[in-house]
């Protein structure tokens, strides 16, 4: 699935992408970030593009952030430390794993190497898949699948037997 479409999903899904931003702007090595706030990916292309890192690679990684949030993980992770840790020892390079540990508040470092990791593994279809599904499932979900399904849902709930 090209980049493109993937930014489109997430759209319908709530999640609105921008290009530069504050972080492009005041620091060199940022590539891009997630506001939960706003439901906001921010990528900084020419950054990424510099970098050793493309910028589907980036957006995946802030998208996987929004996944995240959506299922109600914050910063944090899906995964537990038994499963993760091997995952980072043979899928991540030792210095990226100390700048993590250095630069990110610990509650934030699990979910930030699993972002790492899912944005080089996961294709773009699956991350779109996940915002998509997290649309559904969120309450607080903005864009058409939000509309459709605080559309849908309250009266569903409302025909429901206690």
């Amino acid at each position: 699935m090209p980049l493109f479409v993937l930014v489109f999903l997430a759209s319908l899904a709530g999640v609105s992408t921008v290009t530069g931003g504050e972080g492009c702007e005041a620091k060199a090595h940022y590539l891009g970030s997630f506001d939960p706030d706003h439901q906001q990916v921010s990528l900084c292309a020419e950054h990424a593009m510099q970098g050793q890192r493309s910028l589907g690679e980036v957006a995946r990684h802030e998208f996987f952030h929004a996944i995240q949030h959506r299922f109600g993980f914050g910063g944090k992770g899906f995964l537990p430390d038994a499963l993760l840790t091997p995952l980072v020892r043979h899928g991540m390079d030792d210095r990226e794993v100390m700048a993590v540990l250095s630069f990110y508040p610990e509650e934030e470092v699990n979910g930030e190497l699993e972002a790492r990791l899912a944005s080089r593994i996961i294709p773009n279809s699956l991350i779109a898949g996940g915002l998509i599904s997290g649309a559904l499932i969120d309450n607080n979900t903005r864009g058409p699948i939000g509309k459709i399904r605080a559309f849908f849902l309250p009266r569903y709930a409302s025909h429901r037997c206690v």
